[in-house]
């Protein structure tokens, strides 16, 4: 028996005795399948699962649980589409019963991908070699079970939960196993797939949308990337010693996705990223009117926009940069979300219109009807929430809220970091929350990116070359840690690279011993960093040597 196949077979349901829960036999398996209420949905979803769980607990010949699997399969996929149905563009975090659905879902594909892994095992008994006349059984079960571990992990990515317990390790051992039949590349048709598959692609498919950290992307850019990374399974390769460059370590038997450190570097693998990379740089060199595109293999070309490139630049640098330490933590920091609140308490709890009131520009500029005042003439409350920061780096923090529902946020959103001694108001640092993860315990993970350890609250107004003006807007005036000259602002997205733009405080908002203030009438700005709903603007200085490798350096803070 090869240890690839001992490692196949470890950890499986084990068979449970007393009377059989669910008929095995596939001509008694067919009819309980066309007498499934499907009229009643949820009553179908539950008649399901119990078949599932009941097949898995029995000891079977490999060719009965496959031709089982087989007529159970396509049922089961039609349970998963209305389950997705009934939670697919849902706000997030999902309510209790859209929850619900989800993670149902995610539990029958884990539960197939299980069962075929069974079947692979008991049709390889007992020396786990390939039977007579059994390699074209042996052979689909792999894919099948290849292609629905990669959809649990794909359904938790898209809801923003942590990996389905299992699964990685499951999808290891099968690519492993596969392997030592030379069998991972064969191609097998799976109408239920889309088409041919096998089980290095998809496995290579699954390491490289975990390696880009699915959490940092919005559903629809993980949309965008299945394709994408399909493509480039063809030409990142697994080796056995590490290259140079951007390649994360990936586990030999342990239940973790790439990144994860090696027990044993001698038999170490490693992905290699570069030539996706590589095609992302190319990506952003070519872009038009925040268009481009990659090409992962000869005849397929994916459109992708500007921010995508720049999430997947940012991703690359986050992995080599995970080589820097990152310092264990423990400690608190009070926080805030969004521009909104953290302008208020940067501006002493004072509301927008009252802060522009009693600007020092000598001329006030107050839109009454704004629509950040509508429904009332103050923000008296702000919420502010506690977080844990369980480490942390030099471009960042990996943070923990303990409620998930109170602390609403998405990838891309602003966070305000407070820090300062007990009965003194806290001094604001300004990060962007990077990537987000809701844990099973209801609780809240994220990277966040530090942008600035001081801040100020201003306000922006876009001038035209003829004087004309737009309505003014919030913003938070930063000094970011990377050094970046001239004068730099949080804002929201609305304002463009090229603009004209008035800056307008008040002598409450400068801080010393950062520096001179700037002038506050910008001639040019760019943004330098766009991170969604809100930019990184800056004054468009002279070009210095130097400026656009900093510039490109910036995309890929770690966080």
């Amino acid at each position: 028996m090869s240890e690839s196949y001992r490692r196949l077979c470890q950890d499986l349901p084990p068979a449970a005795g007393g009377a059989v829960r669910f008929p095995a036999d596939p001509k008694k398996v067919k009819a309980w399948v066309a007498g499934l209420p499907r009229a009643n949905p949820q009553a179908a979803e539950q008649e399901i699962a119990r078949a599932l769980d009941g097949l898995a607990a029995q000891r079977l010949e490999g060719g009965q649980r496959f031709a089982a699997l087989e007529e159970l399969r396509a049922t089961t996929l039609e349970a998963i589409i209305l389950l997705e149905r009934g939670f697919s563009g849902s706000s997030l975090p999902l309510p209790p019963d859209k929850a619900r659905a989800a993670a149902a879902a995610g539990k029958f594909h884990l539960d197939l991908a299980v069962g075929y892994r069974q079947a692979v095992c008991e049709l390889c008994a007992p020396s786990g070699s390939v039977p007579f006349l059994r390699g074209g059984s042996v052979l689909a079960a792999l894919e099948r079970s290849a292609w629905h571990y990669v959809r649990a992990l794909a359904m938790a990515w898209r809801v923003y939960r942590p990996a389905p317990a299992g699964a990685w390790q499951g999808l290891h051992r099968l690519h492993r196993f596969a392997g030592s039949l030379k069998l991972e590349r064969k191609p097998v048709d799976d109408k239920a797939a889309g088409g041919a598959q096998d089980v290095h692609t998809l496995y290579l498919q699954a390491l490289l949308m975990a390696s880009v950290n699915p959490y940092a992307f919005a559903q629809a850019e993980q949309d965008t990337l299945w394709p994408a990374t399909r493509g480039y399974a063809a030409r990142c390769a697994l080796v056995g010693t590490q290259p140079e460059g951007i390649a994360p370590v990936v586990p030999e038997d342990a239940d973790l996705g790439p990144g994860g450190a090696a027990r044993d570097e001698a038999h170490s693998t490693w992905l290699d990223l570069a030539p996706f990379a590589a095609d992302v740089d190319r990506a952003l060199e070519r872009i038009r009117d925040g268009q481009g595109q990659l090409a992962p293999t000869p005849g397929l070309a994916v459109p992708v926009g500007n921010d995508l490139l720049i999430r997947l630049r940012r991703a690359f640098g986050q992995m080599a940069a995970r080589g820097l330490v990152r310092l264990p933590a423990g400690h608190s920091l009070d926080t805030v979300l969004g521009l909104s609140g953290l302008h208020y308490l940067l501006a002493g709890q004072r509301d927008f219109d009252t802060f522009m009131r009693q600007s020092a520009q000598g001329t006030v500029h107050v839109i009454a009807g704004a629509a950040w005042t509508q429904g009332s003439a103050s923000m008296t409350r702000v919420p502010r929430f506690t977080a844990r920061v369980l480490d942390q780096s030099l471009g960042g923090y990996r943070m923990a809220w303990d409620s998930a529902e109170q602390a609403r946020a998405k990838v891309g959103e602003l966070v305000g970091l407070g820090f300062g001694e007990d009965g003194e108001d806290p001094d604001w640092m300004v990060g962007v929350m990077r990537w987000l993860r809701y844990e099973a315990d209801g609780s809240l993970s994220a990277g966040v990116e530090l942008l600035s350890r001081r801040s100020s609250p201003v306000a922006l107004r876009v001038v035209s070359a003829d004087g004309g003006s737009r309505q003014m807007q919030r913003a938070v005036e930063v000094f970011p840690i990377d050094g970046t000259p001239g004068r730099c602002f949080v804002c929201s997205a609305s304002i463009e690279s090229g603009s004209r733009v008035e800056v307008i405080h008040d002598a409450a908002s400068h801080i010393p011993d950062v520096g001179v203030r700037g002038p506050d009438l910008l001639e040019d700005v760019e943004v330098l960093l766009n991170a969604g709903d809100y930019v990184l603007l800056g004054e468009r200085l002279a070009a210095e040597p130097g400026d656009s490798e900093s510039r490109q350096a910036r995309e890929g803070e770690p966080a």
